[in-house]
């Protein structure tokens, strides 16, 4: 059994955790860690709100995070329920493009791969939305029910906020079935540009219909 609930400083290293067993398989050491945890936090930190899945014992065993488009709405989009370290950010980044996080050769090898796969994302395409759901990520032994739990939470927060659109980017190596069983349409894909034939994906969820489209059904 667990919770959702609104996301706290102090869940940064647990979300590290989540977002490893994400998106990658290899095993990791300290350094490793260091990373994940200084990612995740940056991550979550740049997002309008973030939710995470907490266990009856305490522990945070998985995260969804958005971020509000400025055209849908700008009071929205500015206001952050995270704090932001823009301090740590910086140092973060400096010392990831300087290379001084002395990750393992595995982790690094598979962290390199992750971030050329961002290279792919659309930034136009899926950000022709309200919200984008931005990251979702949980630990492996936890994931019975956890990932429908957030995005459900997810959705609800959207719908009340007013939001009619959500969309994501993902691609052919995650796990966009997912996505599919709970609602979301493709509506958008692209082939990867080292020629690998993986694709970029977006996929939407619309949580209620325009007025063109209630009198065209």
């Amino acid at each position: 059994m667990f919770t959702v609930r609104p996301y706290k400083e102090e869940d940064a290293a647990a979300c590290g955790d989540c977002f490893y067993e994400g998106f990658f398989s290899c095993s990791v050491d300290q350094n490793d860690k260091i990373l994940l945890r200084d990612y995740a936090q940056i991550l979550i930190e740049k997002c309008n709100f973030t939710y995470v899945a907490e266990t009856e014992d305490h522990q945070v065993v998985g995260f969804i995070c958005g971020k509000y488009d400025k055209r849908f709405s700008k009071a929205l989009a500015a206001q952050y329920e995270t704090k932001k370290h823009y301090g740590r950010w910086c140092k973060m980044f400096l010392k990831f493009y300087l290379k001084r996080y002395k990750m393992s050769a595995p982790f690094q090898k598979q962290f390199d791969a992750f971030f050329r796969q961002l290279q792919e994302r659309d930034k136009e395409t899926v950000g022709k939305c309200d919200l984008e759901l931005v990251a979702l990520s949980s630990r492996r032994n936890y994931r019975k029910g956890l990932g429908t739990a957030l995005v459900t939470q997810f959705l609800n927060r959207a719908k009340a906020d007013g939001a009619d659109r959500v969309r994501l980017f993902t691609n052919t190596l995650a796990s966009w079935e997912f996505y599919e069983k709970r609602g979301f349409k493709k509506v958008a894909e692209k082939p990867f540009q080292d020629g690998s034939g993986n694709q970029s994906l977006v996929y939407e969820y619309v949580l209620k219909e325009n007025e063109y489209e209630k009198h065209h059904l």
